[in-house]
């Protein structure tokens, strides 16, 4: 669905998916819908994965190259982290980075490599409701210099943080049997049957700016960090979550 969000944003388009606990990143610095390779992609059955990262890319700061398309990676303790921005962040050279350094010239991706840099001091190796507590403060610290909505994962969580004076929106709708039989795509007029679409088995969330289909999508607060993990809502620091994560 994202390339029918690419008119807007068509400075580049990317994906990461993590088939193992390795991840891996497509993107190109084109717009979405003018992409073979992304056209190809909807199509392609085995590209499957617990955690799906897309974005599509309006340029503020960079070039339009490939290094400077989202979603970025970095290796740290062992795990892969993809991270993906929204929104535009000034005096982002301000944000102290040392180990970490961006390879491209966009300010989403310092931010990314301060946020790792904050994780490293931190040596957050396994994650708990502290933790998931303390970041909300550093996203927020970053927040305070612009606009920042933000998606990014170790693989194992899905970490999503909305930009504290409502930014742009970001919404989620809660996936799980038994599912509806008709849903409405809003950008293509087209009818999904999720129940032959999904097995009774999965279950899990969709994140987006704006609602993707008819469906009751819910908005995140304004400054909302929620943390998911294996299709499951584990944290939020402004609402109840369903499930508690073990400490």
């Amino acid at each position: 669905l994202f390339r029918h969000r690419s008119e807007p944003n068509r400075h580049g388009w990317g994906l990461a998916v993590y088939p193992d606990n390795s991840c891996q990143i497509i993107k190109e610095p084109i717009k979405a819908e003018d992409s073979k390779l992304s056209g190809f992609l909807t199509e392609y059955k085995p590209f499957k994965s617990k955690i799906f990262i897309g974005h599509v890319r309006y340029s503020t700061h960079g070039s339009i190259s490939h290094c400077n398309t989202h979603p970025f990676s970095r290796e740290l303790h062992g795990r892969e982290y993809v991270f993906a921005h929204n929104g535009t962040i000034h005096d982002y050279q301000s944000l102290p980075v040392s180990r970490f350094h961006p390879i491209g010239e966009t300010d989403s991706e310092w931010a990314f490599c301060h946020l790792l840099e904050q994780l490293c001091h931190r040596n957050i190796t396994a994650w708990n409701e502290n933790h998931f507590k303390w970041l909300a403060g550093v996203l927020n610290n970053i927040n305070n210099h612009g606009n920042f909505n933000c998606l990014f994962s170790d693989g194992e969580y899905l970490f999503c943080y909305h930009d504290t004076g409502g930014y742009n929106g970001l919404r989620f709708v809660h996936r799980k049997p038994p599912f509806q039989i008709h849903v409405m795509l809003k950008d293509e007029d087209v009818q999904v049957d999720l129940s032959r679409e999904k097995s009774q088995d999965q279950h899990g969330y969709v994140i987006a700016s704006k609602p993707l289909t008819d469906e009751d999508w819910d908005s995140f607060d304004a400054g909302e960090l929620i943390v998911f993990r294996s299709g499951e809502m584990v944290y939020s620091n402004k609402r109840e979550a369903y499930t508690q994560p073990s400490v």
